[in-house]
């Protein structure tokens, strides 16, 4: 009897163990809709499909929306409805104008314990958010390395020296070099960040009820810290250019590409042309906002030389008041048109648009040509319709009585 019993509760306290070794990691998605869970359960996701989730909110070239390295025991039609629900919502389609989606923000915090996580999740409980969802297998502290190893060569990685208060704000340059920003912090080595983020909650949560931000907080456990998953994803890939290596290797190569292949390979390299700062400064991403004038005019190359940075958070004239933030954008102004003929067509000036300026504003013709051609279209409608109208009407009494008298003498 005593044998049985001692080997009920070793059997118990192994479960114990095990349940204890896979506690799950809280995500909570801080954004102006609130998202609202519709029952208590909080949904349990893989690493694999969480990660996609964290690269499709932050990464700039949609790196998060390819599905080929989720496990085969994972359903895609599941992945793709999680990664719908839980993901950026995606610019429309045919839109021509510029939409200032909010920055996103990812939280990621180690070594959480049920009593560190306390007050953190009280005051997350008094502003009625909740967790999101759960990851359901959190990976090792080698693994969240990893993560940001490609974030770091995503580029939307923030420095290690950027701390908690700088990080949440996004306008600040220390830790935001465009629209996104990724931090990491270890609770047990650093647990002041912990105490940071419930000091600093209302802050957070004004920038995201003001639309122009939206955060994402990763808890994970102490207990994965030793975990045997050293990756995010079974195909983990180690940077941006693994990334586009894995696209570009489905490429079929054609015989001429290959004879290009080799002749390219015999003739020396050709000298490429160094791009001016304003086709860098176009590929990068541009902040919303700029800390400074200078670093206005030199990221967007003095607003392509069509307007001027000014501070739209300033006073009058856009000066900066006294202790208070600056936001310096581009304001767009009207530039002679140069081109030849423009003159003697009777353009004399050219209005801009874009977050540096750099598109032509052609709304004016736009509205000319299309009020124009409705017009046309009206005038003529109404015509042929006035026409039909008069066709239609009947003769008067006179003229039809002659035509019965003649008609009866006959």
């Amino acid at each position: 009897m005593r044998l049985l019993t001692s080997i009920t509760v070793a059997a118990l306290s192994g479960l114990a163990a095990a349940a204890a070794s896979q506690q799950s990691a809280d995500v909570f998605i801080l954004d102006s809709k609130q998202q609202q869970q519709t029952s208590r359960e909080v949904p349990r996701l893989p690493k694999e499909v969480v990660r996609h989730i964290l690269l499709q909110r932050t990464s700039r070239d949609n790196y998060g929306s390819d599905l080929r390295d989720i496990p085969s025991s994972i359903d895609t039609e599941a992945a793709i409805s999680f990664l719908v629900k839980y993901g950026k919502s995606p610019a429309p389609l045919f839109s021509q104008t510029e939409t200032s989606d909010p920055s996103q923000l990812v939280v990621i915090l180690e070594g959480i314990t049920a009593e560190n996580a306390g007050p953190l999740k009280e005051s997350l409980a008094k502003s009625s958010q909740r967790a999101a969802f759960a990851i359901s297998d959190p990976p090792s502290k080698v693994a969240n390395d990893r993560l940001m190893s490609l974030f770091q060569n995503l580029g939307i990685a923030a420095p290690k020296q950027c701390d908690l208060v700088s990080a949440i704000n996004p306008v600040n340059g220390d830790c935001w070099t465009g629209s996104s920003s990724v931090v990491k912090y270890d609770v047990q080595k650093s647990p002041e960040a912990l105490d940071t983020l419930v000091d600093n909650l209302s802050r957070l949560n004004k920038f995201i009820s003001s639309g122009d931000l939206e955060a994402l907080l990763v808890l994970m456990p102490e207990s994965s810290r030793s975990s045997k998953l050293n990756q995010w994803s079974v195909k983990a890939a180690t940077g941006a250019s693994d990334l586009r290596r894995r696209f570009n290797s489905e490429t079929v190569i054609a015989d001429d590409s290959v004879r290009g292949a080799a002749n390219a390979a015999t003739q020396p390299p050709v000298s490429r042309p160094t791009k001016s700062p304003l086709q860098t400064a176009a590929k990068k991403a541009i902040p919303q906002c700029f800390t400074s004038e200078k670093s206005c005019v030199d990221q967007t190359g003095n607003c392509s030389g069509h307007g001027q940075c000014v501070n739209k958070w300033g006073g009058k004239n856009g000066s900066t008041e006294a202790g208070g933030a600056s936001c310096f954008v581009c304001k767009c102004l009207a530039t002679m048109d140069n081109r030849p003929g423009a003159q003697a067509k009777g353009d004399k000036s050219l209005h801009w648009g874009g977050n540096m300026c750099q598109k032509e504003d052609v709304s004016m013709q736009f509205w000319l040509i299309a009020g124009s051609t409705i017009a046309l279209i009206g005038a003529i409608t109404f015509a042929i319709g006035l026409l039909f109208e008069v066709g239609e009407e009947k003769m008067p009494g006179v003229l039809g009585a002659g035509v019965v008298r003649g008609s009866s003498a006959k």
